[in-house]
Formats: structure tokens, C-alpha cells, sequence
């Protein structure tokens, strides 16, 4: 403190006796000074990005927020997702193209019948013409629709596995024969 330098052994005793000098004599200094310095600077640094944290705050928690609903929403869909899978799992193992044909087959056979069945109705006078014409046209045409889907359906399977070969060496060639 080169200010101390200059003063007298009298001013500097009159100075140890009063405070508001030591005071300003301190807040004077320029270390003091910097330091006050560097604190509003830190202070403002400080008020700066608070007040830019609360700019950021609003659109944060609105983002926030919709985080969350876009979260339940994907949630709910992954449920809804995972129990469509099921569903489908469950009629595909149903209904297995070997399932289908085979239910098919009998509702072909059905149908076969009950126009059977009303073609000897009308035979024995049991069922009017006009009505005989009507049901037994539309049953008949269901009927062969069925069948060529049982054939089609039938040609979609793949065949069952041909029996086993017995196979023997002789000479030049293989003898396969079946068990």
C-alpha cells in the first residue's frame, strides 16, 4: 500500500484510530479494486445466463411435455403393435394352408350334398320349379368354385415326401426300390 509510505507517524496513529479510514484506504487499494471489478463482471456473467436459462426454461418444458406424450403414445402403440402380432400369430397358426384345405374339402362336400339334396327334393315334387332353378343354379356354381379351389389349393401344397429308397449297387447302376 504505497499510500502508507507517504503518511507521517502521526497520521498513520490518528489513521489506527479510525476505521472509515482503514476502510477507504482498503476499497482505494487497487487490488481492491480488481477484485470488485472481477466480481460485478462475474456478476453480470451470472445474470446474463440466468436470465438466458429462463428464456430457455418455457420452450424446454413444452418440449418436455410433448417428450413425454410422443413417449406414452409410442408405448401405446408398441402395446397395440404387439397385440395385433398375437392376433395374427394366432390366426396364421390356424389357419395353416393344410387347415385350409382340409376346411375346404368339407365345406365343398357340404355343399355337394344339400344340392344333392334338393335336386332329390324336386325329383320327388317336394320343391317347386321355380325355386328348384333358383337354389340349385347358385348351389351348383358355389360347389364348382369350391372345388377348383380345393384343386388350386391342392397344387399350392407342396407334395408329401416320396417313400423311402432302398438303394442297392449293382455292377453299373442303382436299384431303387420302394419299402
Amino acid at each position: 500500500m504505497e499510500t502508507l509510505k507517504d503518511k507521517t507517524l502521526e497520521e498513520l496513529e490518528e489513521m489506527q484510530n479510525d476505521p472509515e479510514a482503514i476502510d477507504r484506504l482498503a476499497q482505494d487499494s487497487p487490488e481492491v479494486q480488481d477484485l470488485q471489478l472481477e466480481r460485478e463482471m462475474a456478476l453480470a456473467t451470472n445474470r446474463s445466463l440466468a436470465e438466458r436459462k429462463l428464456e430457455f426454461q418455457g420452450p424446454l418444458e413444452i418440449s418436455r411435455s410433448n417428450l413425454s406424450d410422443k413417449y406414452q403414445e409410442l408405448r401405446t402403440l408398441v402395446e397395440r403393435c404387439q397385440e395385433q402380432k398375437a392376433k395374427l400369430e394366432k390366426f396364421s397358426s390356424a389357419l395353416q394352408l393344410g387347415t385350409l384345405l382340409d376346411l375346404l374339402q368339407i365345406e365343398s362336400m357340404k355343399i355337394e350334398e344339400e344340392s344333392e339334396a334338393m335336386a332329390e327334393k324336386f325329383l320327388e315334387g317336394e320343391v317347386p320349379l321355380d325355386t328348384f332353378l333358383e337354389n340349385f343354379s347358385s348351389m351348383r356354381t358355389l360347389s364348382h368354385l369350391r372345388r377348383v379351389r380345393v384343386e388350386k389349393l391342392q397344387d399350392a401344397l407342396p407334395l408329401p415326401p416320396p417313400p423311402p429308397c432302398i438303394h442297392h449297387m449293382k455292377s453299373l447302376g442303382i436299384l431303387c426300390q420302394t419299402a
